[in-house]
């Protein structure tokens, strides 16, 4: 079994078509599931996110491939915790019974929240104005006291760094009342990146970036 995430989480890097088209070419190759995280995927910004199920990706064929979903990040409903796969058929039927037998049910209210949100697409472009905003007037601030911007072609985060030890840059950001995550947490590349949130209100989003140009 193959996990896969694009937008990335934490440093929001996209997969295009020729890269996704690879790991599935690769997983058919050796009978491996390939599980693709895709709960960023309407929150593309400098490239358009694209799927494990998109027909340039797989030709159709869903054959051990299962797309992940949330409604968390797309239609701000993180703490519903409520989502959908889609992709290979048996693979879907195994975890609805294997869910069931856990008593994993989802409540009732839940589920009406859930076919609302799905039968509604003008909401979703709401939200990805307002995180777009955000990012915009963060990334500005950024650059312009010194950081460089890495990946960040989609998602809910800006990977930054000064090119210091990541702990110097939560310190420095720390010192103008700004709680960033150290890059050191999702593993050594992360050694020297911040990853910075785009979920506070525009209002927190425009005091934070006045402390960072200041």
């Amino acid at each position: 079994l193959m996990f896969i995430n694009s937008p990335g989480n934490p440093n929001g890097k996209v997969l295009g078509v020729e890269h996704l088209r690879k790991v599935v070419e690769w997983a058919r190759a050796r009978d491996v599931i390939v599980a693709s995280d895709e709960c960023y995927l309407g929150l593309g910004w400098t490239e358009q996110p694209v799927s494990i199920l998109d027909p340039r990706v797989c030709d159709g064929d869903f054959t051990n491939l299962l797309a992940i979903h949330s409604l968390s990040k797309t239609s701000n409903m993180a703490s519903y915790r409520t989502g959908w796969f889609a992709g290979d058929a048996d693979l879907i039927a195994e975890l609805v019974s294997v869910r069931r037998h856990m008593g994993l049910m989802m409540p009732g209210p839940i589920q009406h929240a859930t076919i609302a949100a799905l039968n509604d697409d003008s909401h979703e472009a709401e939200q990805k104005q307002r995180y777009r905003d955000r990012r915009e007037i963060l990334r500005d601030a950024l650059v312009a006291a010194g950081f460089r911007i890495d990946n960040s072609e989609g998602g809910l985060y800006l990977w930054a760094t000064r090119r210091e030890d990541c702990w110097q840059t939560v310190d420095w950001l720390a010192e103008r009342g700004i709680l960033v995550a150290p890059g050191s947490f999702y593993g050594p590349r992360g050694a020297q990146h911040v990853r910075v949130g785009l979920t506070a209100t525009l209002n927190d989003i425009e005091v934070a970036a006045a402390r960072i140009r200041g």
